[in-house]
């Protein structure tokens, strides 16, 4: 008896030649390149991925400079453009501001000339029934009970421009007028207030919504 009776065969072993593809079962082992082409391809397309980020951050960074730079005059954010701004000379231009401030000087001006857009004998009432419709509209907006309608925020906006014009030409011809800075006062506040109650339900909103995605 040999000294490899009963023991099973040793395995062999093939030499492996580089450059030899390797086939499968004959234990011969390739040289990777089909690996290291895979591993190149995933690196060229995380490498693009990068770099595509990269861009899209610029891209939003560009795009928030310029939203601040044009905010003085459109009072609103890009994404609000297309309803509550309209464009003059290429930049965006707050829709209520256009309807407001135009009309409320020219009202102020030829009243402090003399030409009231009524008799003076009716105000100050009719300085703070037209105010009305504008803070009704803006407020009722803000909290969510009516949805933005472009014609109904300039119809009523167009109404204080006739009111707060005409306050604001008692202010030119008599320093600290109450029939200007009461007004201003009390629908000031009730905007005011309104611009914070709609600010806190938007956090309110985000807050959950975040908590529910977590």
């Amino acid at each position: 008896m040999t000294a490899t009776d009963g023991l099973s065969p040793e395995p062999r072993i093939e030499p492996t030649i580089p450059g030899t593809p390797a086939v499968p079962g004959d234990g011969t082992h390739g040289d990777g390149t089909a690996l290291d082409a895979a591993t190149a391809e995933a690196a060229r397309q995380l490498a693009m991925a990068r770099f595509d980020a990269g861009l899209a951050r610029l891209a939003a960074r560009e795009t928030e400079r310029l939203a601040r730079r044009r905010l003085w005059l459109a009072h609103h954010w890009p994404q609000h453009y297309h309803e509550r701004c309209v464009t003059v000379g290429g930049r965006p231009m707050c829709r209520r501001c256009l309807a407001l401030y135009p009309l409320a000087f020219l009202v102020a001006f030829t009243s402090a000339a003399g030409f009231a857009p009524w008799p003076p004998a009716l105000d100050p009432w009719p300085i703070w029934l037209l105010s009305i419709p504008a803070t009704v509209a803006y407020a009722a907006e803000a909290i969510g009970v009516v949805d933005y309608r472009p014609r109904w925020q300039v119809g009523t906006t167009l109404l204080a421009a006739f009111a707060f014009g005409r306050a604001l030409g008692y202010e030119l011809t008599d320093r600290w007028h109450p029939w200007f800075w009461g007004p201003l006062a009390v629908f000031g506040a009730l905007w005011f207030w309104a611009t914070v109650y709609a600010a806190g339900q938007r956090a309110a909103t985000a807050s959950t919504s975040s908590s529910s995605v977590l």
